[in-house]
């Protein structure tokens, strides 16, 4: 792999660190409405693990990332959050065991409390990210963690959701099932503080580059960042009004968070009809399930390093309008009820835009941060994507509770198309300024 060619040790275990990342997501989260069907959920409660989780990230994001910014040991509290998590994947195993439907709630409580830590890190992993490793060289390394994160993710799809059809012969044993792999997702998510624990960085990690390369004390923290406005910043400054004014003053940032919003808002709305589409009209049972999430996994890893390409050359602001535009059709192709060979066939071609939008949403978060106050600022755009967590299911399931399935989802297409006309728009007014023109990757 050329991207280790100087041994970069800091990137590798980066990467490993995605991998058991993406195995753990893929261990639980597919299945998460699925297990709580099997304990008797009801609509309900299968649109409050997709609303839950996001109101408590609104909450927790912004105070905590002024915290850890003042503290300013981002390696550090990542070790310690995932710890924090591992102990919630060890209390949610016991959850069957909870008499009655009390255990429902309890499943949809662990759920959401959980996002406190993970949120947390994944925005702190992302400003740890951000601090020392730059332009194209962070999206080759980020394009690599995700492609093989997917790959070996999707493998974890495909086995778990065997293993659920073939093994257990009733709703009971799919249960222990299920505690068995929240029991494995507590030992996996240790091996992921391991390699994390193991990168050791000394300023920024692209071999090819030495300028621009940010100041780091012994500990790996940054001693001293330069804000938006030129003025050199601690990084442990305490957070005031001059935070807000600089975000506010930061046009890229503001326009870029608008944007997000709209398409976030659009595009959660149809996370719980999905499933309800899947489950309630498809009738797929887990092992189909699996297999569409293989399905949608496989192609995001076979086109990860097409898009990480076509970003370096044409650039994020531009190639993000692609991969949203993809999604945008994803549920006006839904309005009919398709056999389960077609809904496979569709999530390969939507597998494809997924892994652009994604890949094209970081690099393009990437490009608006300052120097200075990178946790805050990826807080701030964090919070405002967990507030449409928070209410785009809701709309979505109040869409479904009003009108049927398939007219839902034609309304949710319509809007994730305006929201994209969005993107349109922030790169039609962009493209002729010098500041945002894309250096092609040597």
């Amino acid at each position: 792999m050329r991207l280790f060619k100087n041994r970069n040790s800091g990137a590798m275990f980066l990467i490993l660190e995605g991998i058991v990342f993406t195995m753990v997501l893929n261990l639980y989260n597919p299945f998460i409405q699925m297990f709580a069907k099997r304990m008797g959920a009801q609509n309900i409660h299968i649109a409050l693990l997709n609303a839950v989780p996001p109101l408590v990230a609104v909450f927790v994001l912004i105070p905590c990332g002024i915290l850890i910014e003042r503290i300013n040991r981002k390696k550090q509290t990542v070790l310690v959050l995932l710890f924090v998590l591992s102990l919630f994947y060890a209390a949610i195993a016991f959850i069957p065991s909870i008499p009655h439907q009390s255990k429902v709630m309890a499943y949809v409580v662990l759920i959401g409390l959980m996002n406190w830590p993970g949120a947390l890190y994944l925005t702190t992993w992302q400003s740890f990210f951000a601090d020392h490793f730059k332009g194209s060289y962070a999206n080759r390394v980020y394009s690599l963690r995700s492609k093989y994160g997917t790959l070996f993710g999707l493998l974890t799809v495909l086995v778990t959701g065997l293993l659920l059809t073939v093994i257990p012969k009733s709703d009971g044993e799919r249960l222990f099932m299920y505690q068995i792999f929240y029991g494995v997702c507590f030992a996996l998510t240790l091996l992921q503080l391991f390699f994390f624990s193991r990168i050791f960085i000394r300023g920024i990690s692209d071999p090819t580059q030495t300028d621009g390369s940010p100041e780091l004390d012994t500990g790996g923290r940054l001693k001293a960042e330069t804000g938006a406005a030129g003025v050199t910043l601690k990084a442990s400054a305490v957070f005031n009004r001059s935070y807000i004014k600089e975000i506010l003053s930061n046009k890229p940032f503001i326009i870029f968070c608008v944007c997000g919003f709209a398409f976030h808002l659009a595009w959660q709305m149809g996370w719980p009809l999905y499933f309800i589409y899947y489950v309630d009209y498809a009738k797929l049972n887990e092992f189909q399930f699996g297999l569409v999430n293989v399905a949608y996994g496989l192609t995001q890893f076979l086109s990860y390093s097409v898009w990480s390409r076509l970003i370096d050359k044409k650039g994020s602001r531009l190639m993000i309008i692609f991969g949203a535009a993809g999604m945008a059709s994803s549920p006006l192709i839904f309005t009919v009820l398709w056999s389960f060979p077609v809904i496979l066939l569709i999530n390969v071609f939507l597998g494809v835009f997924m892994a652009g939008f994604n890949l094209s949403l970081f690099c393009s978060l990437l490009e608006t941060l300052p120097d200075g106050r990178k946790t805050v600022y990826i807080s701030v755009f964090n919070t405002l994507t967990n507030i449409t967590g928070f209410i785009a299911p809701l709309i979505g399931l109040w869409l479904y509770n009003h009108t049927n399935i398939f007219l839902a989802l034609g309304i949710i297409g319509v809007f994730r198309v305006c929201a994209t006309l969005l993107y349109v728009f922030r790169w039609w007014k962009a493209r002729n300024l010098p500041e945002f023109k894309v250096e092609v990757a040597k």
